[in-house]
């Protein structure tokens, strides 16, 4: 007789090095014995991307892996946060960096106390400038400082939350070497068709092209190639987030040459975005813009002649995981090199899924608490890396359109209630810390 929902015993994986690997090495740690792991990993060159990914975090403390061994392993170097220049007109700046929460006094939060004082010579305009001070990992940025945190609590240091600045195929290759020698590897293999179960309700199998049929109980797409060969009717709709509507084309390139500055930047142009990852003795360099605003020799001119640009779509997948098929990586999401959004959705979704994994093929429930959670980490990675472009204040019509962009309900919300209030809402499932948000908000003119 055969039972009607068998236990999973095999998982397969698809995807690009960068994607793939981070959600393995996760997976082949958590996954119980009775199930198989297949790895198939597609070919191709992709081009240069960096990273900047917080040395704490929930992903590097379930994969074991610490601060010192990636820098070790993977020739990363140590930030302290984000180096906003130009957002606010040419040569304003501003350093987002986490640096814990600041103690209250008597019940009310230090920014508080800051806009009070403020107020009281009529100068509210001030706030940022009197709460400065206060800002101890950013200042210590910016003074050319830098330490990683510490776990005794009467010392500044555990307001300082250090970033790994790598390069991002040194990462992936980093996370292969977690993943150890436990699963079934297959290399340069692409896949070219689905065959499904005789109902159509299950994905059975997916054929690569050389052949070989990969039969698996869960298949997850990490970089499209398998949702690509969905029947349309059968894929999830997309939408495309508020961020990365106003940038079509994409560039980067590679530096090899020292940069001055040891801290992550973000640089606002009239046409884009250009964002530049410190990496070993010299720097990634990525850049997001508008063809309508800026020409393909002049963005290239912008990262040091290097590079081709290539087209850019920013989207999210609704319900990712349906059926027997989850979406992770970019197979559900493309958010762009702004907070290294695309990583830090990965890891949250490879926690999701190794939270989720289904103990029968029957995994409807399993399913929606994926979807329940991608759809909230989607939201506040979005809402965060949304904020300095809506309240930008650059004077070209391309930064003027951003200011109107709707914010989502989720950041609208949280802004009102700052705005009237100065108090932060908070949600499932941050990935920011509640400092950081108020800093921000603070920093980019909110009072």
């Amino acid at each position: 007789m055969t039972e009607e929902n068998p236990p999973v015993s095999r998982i397969a994986l698809f995807g690009r090095p960068r994607q793939l690997w981070p959600v393995a090495a996760l997976l082949s740690r958590e996954l119980p014995a009775r199930i198989d792991l297949v790895l198939v990993e597609e070919d191709g060159d992709d081009p240069p991307a960096g990273l900047s990914l917080a040395c704490a975090g929930a992903y590097h403390e379930r994969l074991g892996m610490g601060a010192g061994e990636i820098v070790a392993q993977s020739r990363a170097t140590l930030g302290l946060g984000v180096d906003y220049r130009d957002w606010q007109g040419e040569g304003s700046r501003f350093f987002s960096a986490a640096s814990g929460s600041l103690p209250s006094v008597d019940g009310v939060a230090l920014h508080q106390i800051m806009l009070r004082a403020a107020r009281l010579y009529e100068q509210p305009e001030r706030l940022a400038h009197l709460y400065q001070p206060f800002r101890f990992c950013a200042r210590a940025a910016m003074a050319g400082k830098l330490a990683l945190g510490s776990d005794h609590p009467a010392s500044p240091r555990t307001m300082l939350g250090p970033t790994l600045q790598c390069d991002a195929d040194a990462y992936a290759a980093l996370c292969r070497e977690k993943a150890g020698e436990g699963a079934r590897l297959l290399r340069g293999a692409r896949p070219v068709e689905l065959r499904y179960a005789a109902d159509g309700a299950a994905l059975c199998a997916v054929r690569l092209e050389n052949g070989e049929e990969i039969e698996a109980d869960l298949f997850v797409d990490l970089s499209g190639a398998v949702s690509a060969l969905v029947p349309r009717t059968d894929r999830p709709a997309i939408h495309s987030p508020a961020m990365t509507g106003a940038f079509d084309r994409t560039i980067s390139g590679r530096c090899a040459y020292p940069v001055d500055h040891r801290h992550r930047l973000a640089r606002a142009l009239p046409g884009g975005v250009l964002v530049e990852t410190p990496v070993g003795e010299g720097s990634v360099a990525e850049l997001l813009f508008s063809s309508t605003r800026l020409d393909e020799a002049a963005a290239r001119d912008l990262i040091g002649g290097e590079g081709e640009s290539a087209a850019f779509e920013g989207y999210a997948t609704q319900a990712p995981w349906t059926g027997n098929l989850a979406r992770l990586g970019l197979a559900s999401a493309r958010l762009g090199p702004h907070l290294s959004a695309d990583m830090l959705l990965l890891q949250a979704q490879a926690l999701h899924l190794a939270d989720s994994i289904p103990a029968r093929r029957l995994m409807d429930v399993e399913a929606a608490a994926f979807n329940r959670k991608q759809a909230d980490s989607l939201a506040r990675i979005c809402d965060f890396g949304f904020l300095p472009f809506l309240l930008n204040t650059r004077g070209e019509e391309l930064w003027k359109a951003l200011r109107q962009t709707p914010p989502s309900a989720t950041l609208e919300l949280r802004l009102a209630q700052f705005r009237s209030r100065g108090r932060f809402v908070t949600f499932d499932r941050e990935l920011f810390d509640e400092q950081s948000w108020i800093e921000m908000m603070i920093g980019f003119g909110i009072v």
